[in-house]
């Protein structure tokens, strides 16, 4: 008895020592929230998954409707194709040996009257237009006058598509429109199914033919969106390349993208939605194979909507019981309204945070426990702006100290093999080569111990490594070729500073000069690849042993006693640290014959962009 009295009297002095508001609060929720608290614990959970098998169910009929109307509209596309083909002229020109030559076969009455009858194929909901490429001349007859269906084949064998045909040879494909030239896709339409095909000719010449079905992926469009279906959701079409068809939702489809793989793996479980989790967001996952174009359809719910119809439902709930509160809930407002205004006040500018380094309030007029609040708030807010203030100072320290680090790895040996051969040739009075030999030294310091960003322009790094190769060249006689093939648009890419030195440095000192000539070319190519830039320094020198190629990249290549080749490590992992694991440099060296260096980096021109990175650096 004694212990429940102690405790009843710690409780009515803990309860009595609360704040109005907060016993005014209290008092609200023990009526009206604790009631919705007992619903929520019984009907939450089963009123999520009602609503969330109910909606997916219905998405699942919507979209598995879908399939079948896009399946017969891919269809048609074929149908039109082979009736086509069937055509008397198509059967006669493309199936048997022609008596006379391809240009008179394309230009006789009978091509005419087939490029007339052409236009009963077309339709806006079906195929927009038919062209048949011809592997002729662009002079020649075939394309001259009103006739628009024959096309010189060199009219496309920069598309993607033709890429395909070349490679792989495929018997037939279905064009996303990244396949197809801009040219084609406001022409003619942005989608299309071609064929290959051939002319033989009465002396066994055979003439390579494409037969090209063009439709509009906006007929497709509106099969996908014509029913509802809940916000957020998308669905799209792709093919097993990884290119998009056609999309509801552009934004969206790129956020929810599911590659080729994925469907493959998932796609026997398609009978339902799969749930998966993308960017940390649940979402459900459908998918429909269309084999006539040997396309996927895939149709993606976000759980955000259910959730949000949960929501919806459960407001209805608290609309119900907060008709009985209404009034002590206007009392509360008007009694605390001070009180929750300046905690609405402190939460806005604390939400602030998101967006930005957080702000000060005003101090305070009130010393209660919200002024504290916004006291604290203050301090912290200014504490965590001194931080981040320091953070940025550091961080520019630390960059700065990382160049001239890297500025300090310059071999000095150099420096002192140059000043002596300046010396050497004061002293024979060749005053025209010692004028252009400090020229050059002052010109390579210059562009070695520039205060400018870390990354420059490509043309500035071939710069400085040709007048490093003259002045070398002063010393030994001019037996190092140095052949620069890149092209003029490359020159403006950004490429960090000090990244060719240490690599003609390392091709000089232990390949071309431990040749017993000591004579030998360095040649530098590049272009741009898949938006990666890619240079290849070769050189003619002895080659490096395999044991030794791997260290050198690794740091752990001991020196011979001449070059810098650690800094072939700091280059390569300087330029992994910036870029990402996918970039650096690779060697490949055969003993006798020579080395080869490629250099990988992102390619870009805007000083004020870096790359993100790739890979795991």
């Amino acid at each position: 008895m004694k212990k429940m009295r102690k405790k009843n009297t710690r409780f009515s002095r803990l309860y009595g020592d609360l704040k109005i508001q907060y016993k005014l609060f209290l008092t609200i929720m023990l009526a009206v929230a604790v009631p919705m608290i007992v619903a929520g614990i019984f009907f939450s959970t089963k009123l999520y998954r009602l609503i969330t098998s109910d909606t997916l169910r219905q998405e699942q009929i919507e979209t598995a409707a879908s399939a079948p109307l896009l399946q017969n509209r891919i269809q048609s596309v074929i149908d039109i194709y082979s009736q086509v083909r069937d055509t008397q002229f198509c059967s006669r020109v493309f199936s048997e040996t022609i008596d006379t030559t391809v240009d008179q076969a394309l230009t006789s009455e009978d091509a005419d009257a087939f490029s007339n009858g052409l236009s009963r194929y077309l339709s806006p909901s079906g195929v927009s237009a038919i062209r048949i490429y011809v592997d002729l001349p662009e002079n020649s007859t075939v394309f001259e006058g009103k006739n628009t269906v024959f096309a010189s084949m060199h009219s496309i064998t920069a598309t993607y598509w033709y890429g395909i045909f070349y490679s792989t040879h495929p018997s037939e494909l279905f064009c996303p429109p990244l396949y197809l030239s801009t040219s084609e896709q406001k022409k003619l339409g942005d989608c299309a199914y071609v064929h290959p095909a051939s002319v033989r000719d009465s002396s066994g010449t055979v003439t390579k033919c494409y037969i090209a079905c063009y439709f509009h992926s906006d007929t497709l469009k509106d099969i996908l969106t014509g029913h509802p279906a809940p916000d957020g959701s998308v669905s799209y079409i792709t093919n097993e390349r990884d290119a998009m068809i056609t999309t509801t939702n552009s934004r969206l489809s790129g956020i929810y993208y599911m590659n080729y793989n994925s469907i493959q793996n998932n796609l026997m479980s398609s009978n339902g939605f799969l749930e998966k989790k993308v960017l940390g967001e649940t979402v459900y996952v459908s998918y429909y194979y269309l084999p006539a174009a040997d396309w996927f359809l895939v149709s993606i719910t976000p759980s955000a909507p259910l959730r949000k119809a949960t929501l919806i439902y459960w407001l209805r709930l608290v609309l119900i019981w907060s008709a009985t509160a209404i009034v002590a809930v206007f009392l509360a407002y008007f009694l605390s309204r001070s009180f929750t205004n300046r905690i609405r006040a402190v939460s806005r500018q604390m939400s602030r945070v998101k967006n930005g380094p957080p702000v000060p309030m005003e101090s305070p007029a009130e010393n209660d426990e919200i002024g504290d609040l916004i006291d604290s708030y203050n301090y912290m807010a200014r504490q965590i702006n001194n931080l981040m203030d320091k953070q940025q100072k550091q961080s520019e320290e630390l960059r700065i100290a990382e160049f001239r680090s890297l500025q300090a790895q310059i071999n000095p040996h150099f420096l002192y093999n140059t000043m002596e051969m300046i010396n050497w040739m004061a002293q024979q009075g060749r005053t025209k080569e010692i004028n252009q030999a400090v020229r050059d030294l002052s010109r390579f310091y210059r562009l070695t111990l520039s205060r400018k960003d870390s990354v420059g322009p490509l043309e500035e790094e071939i710069e400085h490594a040709s007048i490093y190769i003259r002045l070398q060249n002063m010393r030994f006689d001019n037996g190092i070729d140095f052949v620069v093939d890149v092209p003029d648009s490359m020159m403006e890419n950004r490429i960090p500073r000090l990244t060719l030195q240490p690599i003609v440095e390392n091709s000089i000192l232990h390949g071309i000069l431990e040749k017993d000539s000591r004579k030998g070319t360095i040649v530098l190519t590049g272009w741009i690849e898949n938006g990666t830039m890619i240079l290849l320094l070769s050189d003619d020198g002895v080659g490096i042993p395999p044991e030794k190629i791997n260290g050198l990249l690794s740091g752990k290549t001991e020196s011979s006693g001449r070059g810098n080749q650690i800094a072939i490590f700091n280059t390569h992992r300087r330029l992994q640290i910036l870029y990402g694991e996918d970039y650096g440099l690779h060697y490949s060296s055969t003993l006798g014959e020579g080395t080869e260096v490629e250099i990988r980096i992102p390619a870009y021109t805007d000083p004020a962009q870096l790359p993100p990175k790739k890979g795991n650096g």
